[in-house]
């Protein structure tokens, strides 16, 4: 099993995209095993669907893992990771939900995201974890896919922030116990949590194709796919895969 023992951390005050700059480190033979990169702003991170995720100095965690193994080797990853964080997060008696495939939430704003991102280099096959979570309210919007957002400051009730760093290494060692215990007893137990996590889970929704609504219907959570079920009234029982849809609860 990984663990925090064997990380790698390399800290940066600044960095165009965590993600982007562990994926060079690899690329480039800088870095080997498992490497996390912590950074204190970040000027063009990348969400879903290529979306902008810039964080000013202290207003998020921008946090990238870097894994020596295939994206595939752990099935449902995104979900691993998703699950992992809000379990740290719930820790600090913050309300947060996740939405299918990779979104934190509290209440219907964004709180923050998971973007997994697989390739090969020299020494095999590198899969990066990358993190975002916003500790204030961001003030671009782009990442968002339409949504609010919230920090995570704003849902402490009165206790002192927690610190960044601290924050980044119970994010580490979450992620890293999440995917032992999906490879070691299945991903069954993952699965749960994230159903029980789940903050649409019940409600009336829409799934939106390129700005389009699609399909609209009860969501029903996921199944042992990892596809996300939506009940309609045309189709009957429909299983979404992530693809570039978005899930929006119906007005």
């Amino acid at each position: 099993m990984l663990t925090q023992a064997d990380v790698h951390w390399i800290e940066l005050d600044s960095v165009d995209s965590t993600n982007d700059y562990l994926s060079r480190a690899y690329l480039q033979g800088r870095v080997s095993g498992v490497t996390a990169v912590l950074a204190h702003s970040q000027t063009a991170g990348r969400g879903r669907a290529g979306r902008s995720w810039q964080a000013l100095p202290g207003a998020s965690v921008c946090l990238s893992i870097g894994l020596p193994m295939a994206g595939h080797t752990v099935s449902f990853l995104p979900l691993c990771v998703g699950v992992a964080v809000a379990q740290v997060i719930e820790k600090l008696q913050v309300p947060v939900r996740l939405k299918w495939p990779n979104d934190l939430l509290v209440g219907q704003k964004k709180l923050g995201g998971v973007l997994c991102e697989s390739f090969q280099c020299d020494s095999g096959p590198v899969t990066v974890v990358g993190l975002g979570v916003n500790l204030l309210q961001p003030s671009v919007p782009e990442a968002l896919g339409g949504q609010g957002a919230t920090g995570l400051v704003e849902h402490l009730c009165g206790q002192a922030p927690p610190q960044v760093r601290e924050l980044a290494d119970h994010f580490v060692s979450a992620v890293l116990h999440a995917i032992h215990a999906a490879s070691a007893q299945g991903i069954g137990t993952i699965f749960r949590e994230f159903n029980r996590l789940d903050s649409w889970l019940g409600c009336d929704v829409q799934v939106i194709d390129n700005g389009t609504v699609h399909l609209q219907g009860k969501a029903m959570g996921i199944n042992e796919q990892g596809a996300y079920l939506i009940n309609t009234d045309e189709e009957g029982l429909v299983a979404l895969n992530a693809g570039d849809l978005s899930l929006r609860v119906r007005a």
